[in-house]
């Protein structure tokens, strides 16, 4: 991608109605702690392991901003390591998870943040839009990937998938363009333009969480009906 932005910062801009501040519905965090993985591998901050599968930390001084340092500081604080599977589901349950990672979207004057009540009892933060451009300059090369055969990189690739995974392209691009090429967006999805293998692991382990939250919820609602 050419904005200067992380890839878990660009997941939360798609994840935000631009109006309430508030995520869309859908299994967003699983979307967001993959995109800090696969950031964290891309920087080298850690690597994948394959066989067996683990997430390593690595030694470095890179500046990685306040969420992915928590992220990679959590990592680095395991007692022993694990895999991805594991870590998808660890990074999204950490405390301030969605708003360590937003505030650094209001520094970037993309995010305001605000308090709310809601039924005059409790205080909900909310995140709505300060400035589209960032979001605006994030759409248009992920459109140019998806509808018109524009260039795309890992980062840029990486976006798109975990977007699709969490079906945030559907609240993000129009239908007609999303249905008209569904083939070319099923494929940069399969991780098809992907070049790391470590990535592409990020990107089936997200989606395996998502289907096992489906799964779990599916019962949940099949239990009740019956």
């Amino acid at each position: 991608m050419n904005m200067d932005i992380s890839l878990p910062q660009g997941l939360l801009l798609l994840s935000l109605n631009d109006a309430t501040g508030r995520t869309e519905d859908g299994y967003y965090q699983p979307a967001l702690a993959g995109a800090a993985l696969a950031d964290l591998i891309l920087r080298g901050a850690i690597e994948l392991q394959l066989e067996p599968q683990s997430i390593i930390p690595l030694r470095h001084t890179l500046n990685l901003g306040a969420f992915l340092g928590m992220c990679d500081e959590a990592i680095g604080g395991a007692a022993k390591r694990q895999d991805l599977s594991y870590w998808v589901s660890a990074l999204g349950n950490q405390k301030d998870f969605i708003a360590t990672l937003a505030d650094e979207l209001c520094h970037l004057g993309a995010l305001s943040r605000e308090k709310t009540r809601v039924f005059g009892l409790f205080t909900r933060t909310i995140w709505p839009e300060a400035s589209p451009v960032l979001e605006t300059a994030l759409k248009q090369e992920m459109a140019a990937a998806m509808f018109e055969n524009g260039p795309i990189d890992e980062r840029l690739c990486l976006t798109i998938a975990l977007s699709k995974a969490v079906g945030l392209l559907d609240y993000n691009f129009d239908a007609a363009d999303l249905a008209a090429h569904a083939d070319r967006i099923a494929s940069i999805a399969a991780g098809e333009c992907l070049t790391l293998e470590a990535t592409d692991a990020v990107v089936t382990a997200v989606n395996e969480a998502i289907r096992a939250a489906n799964a779990v919820a599916d019962s949940t609602t099949a239990t009740i009906i019956t």
